[in-house]
Formats: C-alpha cells, structure tokens, sequence
C-alpha cells in the first residue's frame, strides 16, 4: 500500500469579526486567519477494496462517519467518481473544541493528500470547493500561511504575512467551550463590539508588533468564560508576551512573544493550570503546499 505521511497544522484568529447573517443563515465571518506549527500527523494510504478504515491515538476521538476526516475521503472519492478506499492514522497533537481548527486541518490534510495519491490533480481551489461543504474552516486549511477570510469561510484573499520569527504560545485550558453559545452570546447583543480586521492588515502591512497586537480581537471573547480566559491572557502579557486573544469560539488562548526562552518559562507557568500548552511559531504555508 502507498501511502502518505502529512503534517496538518492549526490555526489561530488574529482577528475575529462577525458582520452579520448570510442569506442562508449563516453568519457573515471576517476574520484575519494564521496557520501555527502545531500539527497533528495523518498517515494516509489508498485500500485496494473498497471501504475506509480510520484510527486514531486519542481513543476519545469517534473514527466513524462523523468524522470530518471520513466525510472527506467520501467527498473526494464522489468527486472523482470513485468508490471510496483509504487507510486513515491520525496522531493527535491539536487539542479538541479549543478554536484551533483541528478537525478541519485534518480533513484537509486528508483532502491534498488522497489528490496526490490518485494522481487527480484537483486544483487548490477545487479541494477548497469540496472541503468547504464539509467544514468551514478547511478551505483555509488548505491554504494557509496569512489570509482574510470572509463570507461563511470560503472567500479566501492573502494578507501581508506574520513574522514566522515569532513565537506563539498556546494554551488549551481545562474546560471546552460550545461554538453554538458563543454565537449565541453574540447575537443577543444589541450594540455588540466589532475587531479591527482593517486595521489588523494594515499594522500586518507595517510588519509592527506592536501595532499588531493593539489590532488584536475576537468578538466571542466577552461569552466564553471571560474570567478564566482573561487571568490566563494576563499571565501570558505579565511574562512578556507582547499580546495575548481567545482563538476562534474558543477555549484556546494563544499569545505573540518575540522572545522563546520568555515564551517557553510562560508555558511552564501556565502547564499545572492548563490542558495543554505548546510554544510553536507562525507558518506561510496550508496543507496543499505541503503535499505538492
């Protein structure tokens, strides 16, 4: 069996904004979106009968057709017009329910590499296409490096890139937060706080740490547990990090430090307190660039 090794790594919200409602319902997302080098590892291989086989290091983690990985191989197949045969492993390194975009990393992953297994030669854009009926996050997944993304997740345009000589500290605390009470707690404001996405590019474009930590916002930040996220946030900017935000709806928080040795004592004051957390730094590339 051939088979393919692939790193999927997560990414983080520089700033998170909600415009409003689509008119399918969703809600109308700009953000400013940063793939970070911490990874899960999925080794992918094409069955020659049909069917697909999925495992997993976390035991916790379902490995039937709920998962997105699952839904991805049989939406690639169907694109194809092939019966669906994949082996899936996934080493889990990317922490659950933590805003991270784990599962749609993996689902990504999965998408650029049965493309190069089969020889398909589907575009980006066309993996992006079909990930995007699956997960919201995967397309930018797929992409990756510094982009804003708008619409419901599937408008995709470059920004001026975050230094990759940063490191980002993240930190997954002891409890998950539901995506669906954090859009929740934002729509039942009547004058809700809006980030600064423009300004976010613009302090990008400066290539200003400083300016780019002033841009920093996440509009779910005031409904996921504001307390326990803050204190973690305070710690993290007490121990040098020159700003510090939730990801995505949260729970993890993750923060921007010019200097490893203070991000790494960071990370060691934080761990008795936290799930998990992780000192990586800011990639340019997504999954389809990593497979090509």
């Amino acid at each position: 069996m051939k088979l393919m090794t692939v790193k999927a790594p997560c990414k983080i919200n520089l700033a998170l904004d909600i415009r409003g409602l689509l008119p399918n319902g969703y809600h109308e997302m700009d953000m400013v979106m940063q793939t970070v080098g911490l990874c899960d590892t999925l080794t992918i291989g094409l069955r020659e009968e049909e069917g697909i086989v999925m495992t997993c290091s976390d035991v916790s983690l379902p490995c039937d057709e709920s998962n997105i990985c699952v839904r991805c191989v049989k939406a690639f197949f169907e694109t194809i017009g092939q019966p669906p045969r994949a082996r899936i492993h996934l080493e889990k390194k990317i922490p659950m329910m933590a805003g991270l975009g784990g599962g749609s990393a993996d689902g990504a992953a999965v998408l650029c590499a049965l493309n190069q297994l089969c020889e398909s030669k589907l575009s980006c854009e066309e993996l992006c296409e079909i990930g995007f009926k699956i997960g919201a996050d995967i397309p930018f997944c797929i992409k990756g490096g510094t982009q804003r993304v708008q619409g419901a997740g599937e408008i995709m345009s470059p920004v001026p890139k975050l230094s990759e000589e940063l490191f980002v500290l993240i930190a997954k605390p002891n409890f998950p937060v539901s995506t669906k009470l954090a859009f929740q707690g934002f729509d039942e404001q009547k004058e809700p706080q809006h980030a600064d996405v423009e300004g976010m590019i613009a302090a990008l474009a400066q290539g200003d740490l400083f300016e780019i930590c002033t841009k920093l916002g996440n509009v779910f930040e005031p409904f996921c547990r504001p307390e326990e996220i803050g204190a973690i946030k305070e710690t993290m900017l007490e121990q040098g990090a020159k700003g510090a935000l939730m990801s995505g709806s949260g729970s993890a928080v993750f923060a921007l430090f010019e200097d490893k040795e203070k991000a790494e004592v960071c990370a060691k004051i934080l761990s008795p307190q936290v799930e998990q957390v992780d000192v990586v730094q800011p990639l340019s590339t997504g999954i389809y660039e990593l497979c090509e």
